[in-house]
């Protein structure tokens, strides 16, 4: 006997998760772990603490050449790092 309104496992979890505002810390957590894949290894390197407060994405930049080239691509690090998520989670940027 078969229900006739199933659902998958990961749907009912993200339901759960959006429901109770859990799905923040998630996104949060996924643009600093896509922060490498979105930019490249080079980039990575020259990063050494990346984290999100409010929706703002901190990096802490070893080369002040690299970072003022990144600031000048801001908008589009910005669009393709939503993208890579699937939520619009960032909306800044702070190079540091």
């Amino acid at each position: 006997m078969r229900r006739r309104k199933t659902q998958a496992i990961s749907d009912v979890i993200k339901e759960v998760l959006k429901k109770d505002n859990l799905n923040k810390g998630l996104l949060e957590n996924r643009a600093v772990h896509y922060w490498t894949k979105v930019l490249g290894p080079a980039v990575g390197k020259a990063t050494h603490r990346i984290y999100v407060r409010n929706g703002i994405l901190y990096v802490e930049m070893t080369s002040s050449v690299l970072r003022n080239e990144l600031m000048m691509w801001k908008d589009k690090i910005i669009i393709n790092l939503n993208q890579a998520i699937g939520d619009n989670i960032i909306q800044d940027i702070v190079f540091r």
